[in-house]
């Protein structure tokens, strides 16, 4: 058995269109969250300005990100990526063929999209930790579903553990804290920032970017166990092939939807309450203790949207219609991530039209449907003339060695 024997990647008809369909709404939430990056903040800001808060309609529209969105959409970018690992191994070695080494050149070619992207675009970049994390996931693809069910379940428990008691700790040192803009270390280098995205040239920019990009790696000590641990879950499910028989696991989506909904839609709300508040008495060390709440339950209500959204389409067909134009967006998920990056940076950064910190919250989720909307038709009409999205068919060109056909012909299934 060679390595190569019919290494190709799968084609249209293997698709199974509720992944895409997902993977096309979370594609919304990444940018809903996102947002708030491009048009006014530096990504080493967790929260907003407590002025940019002034209006009842930019709270409300606060309030309803960070409860539904923040921290939801890329634990399931990463559950569909641990998924899709699951999927493409299976096929490959269907045919034959050792899946590690494609494997691996998948990732180090994603890593390559990730540092260039954060580096050169936005520093905000999650590939870069989705390429590390699918490489460690490598190590788990011989376990049983129930050793990896037990994984994913650690890894959370310790999370929990550490997040929860650093949160109590946050939440005890609150009330002694001082002004928080002006005792926080880094409130010099954000201001740098701000000036350097909202007034300078890109030269200007990209030096704060690559300094920038260096301190974000300290973001991933928070973020890479959550995604760890949904890649984990994405590869149980496809050890189980749960979505490839969707209408068989129906009930099994509708439990899992009754019991993580309403605990993360309670968990998240009241995060979002207390971070707001914590805001409005401009005490930031309270919004991060609020914040330890969030990075623990965040991935249940994610969990939550997972079996909602498999239980709606096994008994909905108009749902599956209506979601098919969504679903090609998810197809070129990688594109229309990076050019999200591309198209907001141009809006909002000064060597672009310079709306950086012009454009209110509310304003933004307005926005981020709009930009959304475009990517959903152009991704549409996109895949009826090619069988890959730009990116999508330079990353299996490069993981394959070799260049593949991308304009569709009458023979292209």
């Amino acid at each position: 058995m060679t390595e190569m024997t019919d290494a190709r990647p799968a084609r249209e008809s293997e698709r199974i269109l509720a992944l895409d369909a997902l993977r096309g709404i979370a594609l919304l939430g990444i940018l809903m969250v996102n947002m708030a990056s491009f048009k006014g903040l530096s990504t080493l800001e967790l929260f907003p300005q407590p002025e940019s808060l002034a209006q009842p309609a930019d709270q409300t529209a606060f309030w309803v990100i960070e409860a539904l969105f923040t921290g939801k959409f890329y634990p399931i970018f990463a559950f569909l990526f641990g998924l899709g690992f699951a999927l493409q191994i299976g096929r490959l070695e269907a045919r034959g063929v050792n899946p590690t080494g494609i494997m691996l050149r998948r990732m180090l070619v994603l890593l390559g999209f990730g540092v260039l992207h954060g580096l050169f675009i936005w520093t905000g970049d999650v590939l870069l930790i989705y390429a590390l994390a699918g490489m460690t996931l490598l190590l788990f693809r011989y376990l049983s579903p129930r050793a990896v069910l037990y994984w994913v379940l650690g890894l959370w428990g310790v999370q929990a553990l550490c997040c929860l008691s650093c949160g109590g700790f946050l939440f005890l040192s609150a009330p002694f804290a001082g002004d928080s803009a002006q005792d926080d270390p880094l409130q010099s280098l954000i201001e740098r920032g701000r000036d350097a995205y909202a007034s300078g040239s890109y030269w200007q920019a990209q030096r704060f970017r690559f300094l920038e990009w260096l301190m974000m790696f300290l973001n991933a000590v928070f973020l890479a166990p959550n995604v760890l641990m949904m890649f984990l879950l994405g590869l149980y499910f496809g050890q189980l092939r749960v979505f490839e028989r969707l209408g068989e696991h129906r009930r099994w989506m509708l439990w899992l939807a009754g019991v993580c909904l309403p605990i993360g839609l309670a968990a998240n709300g009241l995060y979002a309450t207390g971070v707001l508040n914590a805001l409005r008495v401009e005490n930031e060390l309270l919004g991060y203790a609020w914040l330890m709440l969030a990075v623990v339950f965040a991935p249940i209500l994610a969990l939550g949207y997972i079996g909602a959204f498999g239980w709606l389409w096994t008994v909905s067909e108009r749902l599956q219609r209506l979601l098919a134009p969504i679903a090609a967006a998810g197809r070129m998920a990688l594109t229309n991530y990076l050019m999200q990056s591309v198209v907001c940076t141009l809006l909002f950064y000064g060597y672009g039209f310079g709306l950086h910190d012009r454009v209110g919250i509310a304003q933004g989720v307005g926005l981020t449907v709009l930009i959304w909307g475009v990517q959903v038709v152009l991704s549409a009409l996109w895949l009826a003339r090619f069988q890959y999205g730009p990116m999508e068919w330079l990353w299996r060109s490069l993981t394959y060695g070799k260049r593949l056909p991308l304009r569709r012909t009458p023979a292209t299934t």
